[in-house]
């Protein structure tokens, strides 16, 4: 199985984007993993918030390939424990031949062609997470719950 993970490119952070390229670099020990960047639409958020965020989802809509299970990471997505994550994980893995495919909005979220195009809905938190936090949560729980499901001591 293969992990995708799609996101608008945005400022890194050097430190977060160093934390997560550690992520990224674990999780290739287990799974082949893809992480594809789109181009952010620019605007001045606050007064064409909307425009933005369609314009995005657009864009990560576009780069969603054919086959795969889809899963839209989303404030207002069901939230879940690492735990049950990994066991989720770890179906999709036998169930889902073509891989998962995780996609994040930018700044202003996502629309909701992307919810609707996705076949899982998942908040990664209650809190609002600034974009390069949030993709080394996402990281960091992908990695987790590959050491879960290989019974590697790491979750604690």
């Amino acid at each position: 199985m293969k992990i995708h993970i799609i996101w608008p490119r945005s400022s890194a952070d050097a430190e977060l984007a160093s934390v997560a390229d550690r992520y990224l670099n674990r999780i290739k020990h287990f799974f082949p993993i893809e992480i594809v960047e789109t181009a952010p639409q620019r605007g001045r958020q606050s007064e064409n918030d909307v425009a933005i965020m369609r314009a995005d989802s657009a864009r990560l809509l576009a780069a969603i390939p054919a086959q795969g299970h889809v899963v839209a990471l989303d404030e207002r997505g069901r939230p879940i424990d690492s735990l049950k994550f990994a066991k989720w994980l770890e179906r999709l893995t036998i169930d889902q031949p073509h891989g998962v495919i995780f996609v994040m909005g930018g700044d202003v979220g996502l629309d909701q062609s992307v919810r609707q195009r996705a076949g899982d809905v998942l908040s990664l938190s209650a809190m609002t997470l600034p974009h390069q936090l949030a993709r080394v949560v996402l990281l960091e729980q992908i990695y987790r719950a590959c050491t879960l499901m290989r019974n590697i001591p790491y979750h604690k």
